[in-house]
């Protein structure tokens, strides 16, 4: 052993083993990296290396997610909704059909009615003083506003029986109670067919002389 040898402390021996490095493997990018206190070449970035593994997991579930999902909705059962509307009235729609039917006939005998009101007032006049033993009305002349008036009544007449009609439908159809409403329509076609005979019976100024005096008339 030389004297330089034997001079040698045991770090210098360590360090001296520790000196040689690995060699590095040279990444993709040809670019040296810059190193401390030093600037990054000019566009270079850094990138982490792709992992095969997770990209074969990342890209797996995306092919088969289309497939599975597809095949998931073509065999599941798509659920039936009743629609609204479904529940059936039977007692409800009988009802409502018998009396549509029977106000179409209320309503052409009111039509009727108020057609030959003028020459029916005075036989009903006459009848009403025999009733209250009073001198009954020899003629009954039908003012102007005669015309219209039964005009208008003919006119409410059809509108509120097409009106129940149109309205009851769409009730039926929607499942709900609808046999009222004819019904409501006959108390409000009675009471146009009062209006307009009190109106055309009022438009002859004898007739509401002879009604004024039944009241002092009657025993």
């Amino acid at each position: 052993m030389t004297p330089d040898e034997a001079a040698r402390t045991p770090d210098d021996a360590v360090a001296g083993a520790a000196a040689p490095q690995p060699p590095v493997t040279p990444s993709a990018d040809e670019r040296p990296r810059p190193r401390y206190g030093e600037y990054a070449p000019e566009g270079w970035t850094w990138q982490p290396p792709a992992d095969p593994h997770s990209a074969g997991t990342n890209h797996a579930p995306d092919a088969a997610g289309p497939a599975a999902g597809s095949a998931r909705s073509a065999g599941a059962p798509v659920p039936a909704y009743a629609r609204p509307g479904a529940v059936a009235r039977p007692t409800d729609r009988a009802w409502t059909v018998a009396l549509l039917v029977f106000g179409a006939m209320g309503a052409v005998y009111n039509v009727l009615s108020l057609v030959s009101l003028p020459s029916s007032m005075l036989q009903s006049l006459q009848l009403t003083a025999s009733m209250l033993g009073t001198t009954p009305p020899t003629e009954f002349n039908a003012g102007p506003v005669t015309p219209i008036a039964i005009a208008v009544g003919v006119i409410a007449q059809l509108a509120l029986w097409f009106g129940a009609l149109v309205w009851s439908r769409a009730r039926m159809r929607a499942g709900t109670s609808s046999w009222w409403i004819p019904l409501l329509a006959g108390v409000v076609a009675f009471i146009v067919v009062m209006i307009v005979t009190y109106v055309v019976a009022f438009s002859d100024p004898a007739f509401a002389e002879f009604f004024l005096t039944i009241p002092t008339a009657a025993p």
